[in-house]
């Protein structure tokens, strides 16, 4: 991947038409300053390079100016919109800064959103600095979304403070220690405050959200308190959250019914699939989908039956729908031939289990031996070839007009915003989701040119195609 100067990065920064997937493959979190709701988000300084005298932490506001260039695409937007108006304020499942797309990237092409989330907020912040109704007076919204309360009953080390230490004899509920109500209740009661100042200031109407079943992986917010009360069994583990999770959401109804049809709560509960989580407490990119369509649903007021009905929604100029931020380099940074190879093996799994086909795992398994590797590579080189065929029919000739000038204009990206393109692409052209990725991190790896005419004659060298690219504007 090209490395770039801290000048270019600041300068894609600063721009709110550079998309945030140009901007994500420079950027990684802080494993010290990242907490459970709050990550934290600093330059990646294998990808940018600084000066002696420049210090990489010097960018540490990331957070800051993600939030900034959210509000400067609403200020352009809002001009003579005539559409829904909205305000959200919320934690890091509305506002996780660039290497997610997460709620409110979802939404935020159908509505006008004016977004004072900010990652890592307790619901008694969002009361205490009263941005929420500051906004709400000023952008006078038709709905104010909230999202709230991740980080006061789950972060912070809270498990630790109401989990009972394992006990054979008790169920999942039996852990929950009393202590846990304090906390809900606490939590509820400023919600409930929360959303009478927002009602006051007019706001019209107000949705909230439940969280999806979070899954403890061993990590520091969920798996590791659990293992310190002697929790490991990770059915136990799983069936523990989800009683902490239909709690909070039952406390979020009974709060909301308070309030008549002002309030409603979007259930997002059983929504990501577990293949689509990008750590104990986010989904991935397309993972945030599913509760975004939840919560459209209920600020539309459609059914459940409606909204599930829906066509997904479109994750456009994003590297990889699975939003894992390394996940593109680390295919480009694979062997070719062991791509191909993993491509060959997913190939044959999809015959023998066709349901695998919209799974987005990225991971590359431990190689084989070459006996076993032989059929596998054979396989991945034919089904390469069958795909890159078809993506230079799109980008190349005639047959592929309709779609051809986005795939032409994101040819001078980098790389790793190059392999999301193509992932698209090729999805688009009933490639499965299993093989996508890795089939675009290769043609990715074999050369893409920044000039649309330039591709094609490569592709055509390789394909042994005639170099006949349609003319500009056919």
């Amino acid at each position: 991947m090209e490395r770039i100067d801290r000048a270019r990065l600041e300068a894609m920064l600063m721009d709110p038409d550079v998309p945030d997937a140009a901007i994500r493959p420079y950027l990684q979190l802080d494993p010290l300053e990242t907490s459970a709701f709050e990550p934290a988000v600093v330059p990646n300084t294998a990808r940018v390079a600084f000066a002696a005298t420049e210090a990489a932490m010097a960018l540490s506001s990331l957070n800051g100016i993600a939030r900034w260039r959210r509000q400067q695409r609403y200020a352009r937007k809002i001009r003579g919109w005539t559409g829904l108006k909205v305000v959200a304020e919320g934690d890091s499942w509305f506002q996780y800064p660039f290497l997610i797309d997460d709620v409110i990237d979802h939404l935020f092409d159908r509505w006008a959103i004016y977004c004072v989330s900010a990652a890592g907020d307790l619901l008694q912040d969002m009361a205490r600095q009263e941005e929420v109704t500051v906004a709400v007076l000023s952008e006078k919204p038709d709905v104010l979304l909230l999202s709230g309360g991740g980080n006061d009953v789950l972060g912070g080390g809270a498990l630790q403070k109401y989990l009972l230490r394992h006990d054979p004899a008790l169920d999942a509920a039996g852990h929950v220690g009393p202590a846990f109500d304090g906390i809900l209740n606490g939590t509820i009661a400023i919600y409930a405050d929360l959303i009478e100042r927002s009602l006051a200031a007019g706001a019209k109407r107000v949705v909230c959200h439940s969280y999806d079943y979070v899954i403890a992986t061993g990590g520091r917010w969920l798996g590791r308190p659990m293992l310190a009360q002697g929790i490991t069994d990770p059915h136990l583990q799983r069936e523990i959250l989800k009683v902490l999770i239909d709690r909070f959401h039952e406390a979020l109804v009974g709060m909301a019914a308070g309030f008549g049809t002002r309030v409603s709560i979007a259930d997002c509960r059983g929504r990501v699939p577990d293949s689509a989580w990008f750590d104990e407490l986010h989904p991935t990119s397309q993972g945030f989908a599913f509760p975004a369509r939840v919560i459209l649903g209920a600020v539309e007021g459609m059914t459940e039956s409606v909204f599930l009905a829906m066509p997904e929604m479109p994750v456009t100029e994003r590297p990889l729908p699975a939003g894992e931020p390394e996940a593109a380099g680390q295919l480009l940074d694979a062997d070719e031939e062991a791509l191909i190879e993993e491509i060959g093996r997913r190939q044959a799994v999809l015959e023998i289990t066709p349901e695998a086909r919209d799974t987005l795992a990225l991971d590359l398994p431990v190689a084989g031996t070459e006996a076993v590797r032989l059929p596998f590579r054979e396989l991945g080189q034919t089904v390469v070839a069958r795909l890159e065929r078809e993506l230079y029919t799109l980008v190349c000739t005639q047959e592929g007009a309709p779609e051809r000038e986005t795939l032409r204009a994101s040819l001078s990206l980098p790389q790793s915003g190059l392999v999301g393109v193509l992932t698209t692409a090729l999805i688009g052209l009933g490639c499965p989701p299993f093989l996508a990725p890795l089939v675009a991190a290769v043609i990715v790896k074999r050369g893409i040119a920044p000039v649309w005419e330039e591709t094609c004659r490569l592709w055509a060298d390789r394909l042994d195609q005639p170099a006949e690219p349609a003319p500009v504007g056919g």
